[in-house]
């Protein structure tokens, strides 16, 4: 069954990249009546793994509450789609399984609430299916694709309606000044960055749900080591910051994007963040509190950020120096960043459902001995720009430096360009860092998936404080196979001699190669992604266990970011993916 899947997930792929229709195919693979004849089509043929594919995909379709008829028409079927889902706000236990983070208090004051590279590796398989039985065995794995009038389930992820005005029916307030007291932006108001705005030691910012923040070109929020910024939305009504230029003329880079600074240890004892003034005493952070709290993100979008203050020195979309633990950090989304989409300076600061999309250089970036929790990740690398979807490192000045880089990450998805235009690679680990990975889907990255860059790094992989399992390795490198890039000869060997292929293919390790996680194809729209797996997909088993600690999710006992076969994965409704 599992060789019948991986032929279709090619066929499928194929198709996409010689018609660019895959949107079109799968959406008749919502319609019951499609794969009631394919169904037939199936059992004509006589092959015994597709008829149990078949089977299995009418069975779990009647298994599922509200699916759609097989009577029922594509324009009906397509209204239905089209309603919105009701709203997601939920109590209770805040570790929900596949990530979902409900609504709880916070401590925020005034907030009351298989795809392949190209035809050389796909023509056999095209010619052993027809449309028919692409339908039948396919229909078996949309898990992400709306089967049963989920409005925001994957391809659309419309964002549910909310009773706040309009952008247009807003005023707008225009920000300058530093901010020295603390105060409240409100949801009925845009408030317009016309510079660097800073939020001075002793005050904290607090911001609505649903509150919209527009920037200018040299704009940026900047939250000094001795504030705190309190940014809470919801699913229905996320915290927007974005260009201040209208839809269809933004780009990466308009404004300069979001800066949180704290006082917990990095491993230079205190530092200047890159992008603000070097003579500005407000950018620098760093100190000895360990758990500091730079304040609440949750619900938070990040848009079209990276300023370039002077050449070759850009803001990221998020950029956090020397938070702590204390800080919260869930459910936010950095979509087109013109350098990093989220870097990392120190601290120990952790992370819940993020997602990075399009960053011009690299999704997730480290530093200067960032210890956090990274649980529910995605990074989706554009195939026009883009690096890594992870740099790592721990100083470049001193890779033994202490305290060391050391993050751990479970569940991640790791999204390449597929057939970039730039040589994209999934992680560069270098100067000195360590770290743990676990539970990691890796795939679609033209260049290769790991690369450990220096001996030291080498020597820490080696003594096992940098590790990577459990994880699923598909379709990377130039034929599809090549993991991992041999080494230049003599001294242009950068990690003198290490072997990262026989390295991360060690039995102990549990990773597995050329095995299809069966993501969706649109895993690689940039406009209307869905990252989650169909349901039957190898993610489903194989995985570690994350800890036990009130952090962790223990009930993500699946391989990448989001659940196989999720009717409603956490990224839906407060994520969006605008072009410009």
């Amino acid at each position: 069954m599992k060789n019948t899947q991986n032929l279709v997930w090619r066929y499928l792929t194929l198709h996409r990249k010689i018609t660019g229709e895959s949107l079109s195919y799968l959406k008749l693979l919502q319609y019951s009546r499609y794969r009631e004849q394919a169904h037939q089509q199936a059992l004509q043929t006589g092959d015994a793994q597709l008829i149990a594919l078949s089977e299995q995909a009418q069975a779990w379709l009647k298994s599922r509450p509200g699916a759609v008829s097989s009577q029922t028409s594509v324009t009906r079927a397509d209204a239905a789609r089209d309603k919105p889902a009701p709203s997601a706000r939920r109590g209770g236990n805040p570790k929900m399984p596949g990530g979902e983070s409900p609504d709880v208090a916070s401590e925020a004051p005034g907030i009351a609430v298989p795809h392949d590279g190209g035809p050389r590796r796909m023509l056999g398989a095209a010619s052993l299916l027809g449309a028919g039985l692409l339908v039948a065995v396919a229909g078996a794995m949309i898990g992400g694709v709306s089967l049963t009038g989920d409005a925001d389930a994957g391809f659309t992820q419309r964002a549910e309606k909310t009773m706040l005005p309009t952008t247009a029916e807003r005023p707008i307030q225009l920000v300058s000044e530093p901010i020295a007291q603390s105060q409240t932006w409100r949801a009925d108001t845009v408030y317009k960055l016309t510079a660097p705005v800073f939020v001075e030691a002793g005050a904290s910012l607090t911001i609505e749900a649903g509150t919209r923040i527009i920037g200018e070109s040299g704009s940026a929020l900047i939250v000094t080591k001795d504030a705190k910024l309190y940014a809470r939305g919801s699913r229905t009504a996320p915290i927007v910051f974005t260009s201040a230029k209208a839809p269809g003329e933004r780009a990466r880079g308009d404004w300069g994007g979001l800066v949180l600074l704290g006082n917990a240890p990095i491993n230079q004892g205190s530092a200047r963040i890159e992008g603000v003034d070097e003579q500005d005493p407000r950018g620098m952070f760093g100190g000895d509190q360990v758990g500091d709290s730079c304040g609440l993100l949750e619900f938070v979008r990040v848009e079209f950020a990276g300023f370039e203050v002077f050449t070759d020195n850009e803001l990221n979309g998020l950029t956090l120096g020397g938070c702590g633990h204390k800080t919260i950090v869930r459910n936010v989304q950095v979509h087109r960043s013109l350098d990093d989409g989220v870097e990392v300076f120190g601290g120990d600061v952790d992370f819940k459902n993020i997602v990075v999309t399009g960053a011009r250089d690299d999704g997730f970036d480290w530093d200067m001995g960032w210890r956090g929790r990274v649980q529910f990740l995605v990074v989706q690398q554009h195939a026009d720009v883009g690096d890594n979807a992870f740099e790592a490192d721990n100083w470049k000045k001193d890779h033994d430096a202490s305290p060391r880089s050391a993050p751990t990450f479970y569940n991640v998805t790791l999204v390449g360009g597929l057939n970039a235009q730039k040589a994209q690679r999934a992680m560069t680990l270098r100067r000195g860092t360590a770290g743990s990975f676990h539970n990691v889907v890796i795939t679609g990255f033209d260049k290769e998936a790991i690369d450990v860059r220096d001996p030291r790094t080498a020597a820490l992989a080696t003594s096992g404080e940098l590790t990577l399992d459990h994880s699923l390795f598909y379709e990377i490198g130039a034929d599809g196979h090549s993991y991992f890039s041999p080494e230049p000869p003599g001294d242009a060997d950068d990690d003198k001699g290490f072997d990262e292929n026989a390295f991360f293919r060690r039995s102990e390790l549990a990773n597995r190669f050329d095995q299809p996680p069966l993501l969706s194809e649109a895993a690689f729209n940039v406009s209307k992604p869905d990252f989650t797996p169909l349901p039957m997909s190898p993610a489903t088993e194989g995985a570690a266990l994350p800890p036990e600690d009130e952090f962790w999710d223990q009930g993500a006992t699946y391989v990448g970011a989001i659940k196989p076969g999720a009717s409603r994965s956490w990224i839906v409704g407060w994520t969006d993916f605008p072009k410009t």
